[in-house]
């Protein structure tokens, strides 16, 4: 399988990407990926911001990924440092890496990974500069998919992530309908037996930014996770577009709230994505489709009596360590795993070392 990801990846070399457009114009960079590795565009793509990350924390992702013989682009939104062995790695994996860089005009001590309380500014991405103010890096990765989705062919399908704390069992572009009337925009929900919108007082708080009935209205509804989307690219480029422009109008982080997760649910609930031009969107409720979001099931908030291990009390982990969906299938792409460490990082840590062995031995 690695072989043949390989010849796969070096016959797309060269192939010209789709002309632009007026449409992609705004999202236009200057940047390149490193090591001169190019952009397939008729593959499938996954696409993630991750930086700072030891070599194990980018193989719990890229190398769990490949595993599953995923012969299609994965996209990185990397930085230009890295930590020891890392580089390597990445290019051995012909990850498409970018080396943004950003400048942080947050309050001095309050910075988070992706919510950036006060935001950031892109200092190398556009070729005529960052025109937005600064915004959390959770808000500038919707520019970043954008941009990246220019470079694919219409019948390319796209997978956007949280990257530290997602991993992959099967290969899920394998698993979708791709059929002319099917759905191709996918969402995934968290758990509702633990959590909903008026469960959580985060989720419930983010839609607040469109006034204080937004919430009210949807409280009975799912959590939809923003850490994993999936479409066909032209869905896709929809979806993003619509997301940065909810994000320009209403600038929720200046109220507070700094998760993109707000749009994503606001979007969904009140019909405007299922309104998109040529755009069928479903909802993937937890458990089903090809991303299981597992978190919300070991929340603090949870009551201890409806909470417990995936094995034991929750049934979808059976005895190597998989995690299951709940027809009994292993799920193709887990999420948020972190929340349940000590169950999961074992198994993970064994895909990708088995990964890294067989690609050495062929």
């Amino acid at each position: 399988a690695v072989r043949k990801a390989d010849a796969r990846r070096d016959e797309a070399s060269g192939v010209a990407a789709p002309a632009a457009t007026a449409a992609d114009a705004p999202f236009k960079t200057k940047l390149k990926p490193l090591w001169g590795l190019e952009h397939n565009p008729k593959a499938d793509v996954v696409m993630s911001l991750g930086f700072g990350y030891t070599q194990r924390g980018f193989a719990r992702f890229v190398s769990t990924l490949r595993r599953t013989e995923f012969l299609g682009d994965i996209v990185l939104a990397t930085g230009p440092r890295f930590r020891p062995g890392v580089e390597d790695y990445l290019r051995g994996e012909n990850v498409l890496a970018y080396p943004f860089t950003y400048t942080k005009v947050a309050k001095k001590g309050r910075r988070r990974l992706l919510n950036t309380p006060m935001g950031c500014v892109l200092t190398n991405w556009y070729a005529d500069g960052d025109k937005r103010e600064g915004r959390p890096l959770s808000y500038a990765r919707y520019e970043m998919y954008r941009t990246w989705l220019s470079f694919y062919e219409p019948t390319s399908w796209a997978m956007v992530f949280d990257f530290r704390d997602t991993f992959f069992q099967r290969d899920p572009f394998t698993l979708v309908d791709r059929s002319p009337k099917a759905p191709n925009l996918h969402l995934f929900a968290e758990n509702r037996q633990v959590k909903t919108v008026g469960i959580c007082p985060f989720n419930y708080g983010w839609l607040g930014c469109w006034g204080k009935e937004t919430p009210k209205r949807f409280s009975n509804n799912s959590v939809v996770c923003s850490g994993s989307t999936m479409g066909s690219a032209p869905a896709l480029k929809q979806y993003t577009e619509r997301m940065v422009q909810e994000m320009d109008k209403m600038k929720c982080y200046r109220k507070g709230a700094e998760s993109d997760q707000g749009y994503h649910n606001y979007l969904y609930d009140t019909g405007e994505l299922a309104r998109l031009p040529d755009v069928r969107v479903t909802l993937n409720e937890q458990g089903h489709g090809v991303v299981n979001t597992i978190g919300a099931m070991n929340s603090h908030r949870v009551p201890a009596h409806m909470k417990g291990p995936l094995d034991t009390h929750w049934k979808i982990k059976d005895k190597d360590g998989w995690i299951l969906d709940w027809n009994g299938q292993r799920s193709a792409v887990v999420h948020q795993w972190d929340r349940f460490h000590k169950e999961c990082v074992q198994h993970i840590d064994r895909l990708a070392s088995d990964y890294m062995r067989n690609k050495k031995a062929a």
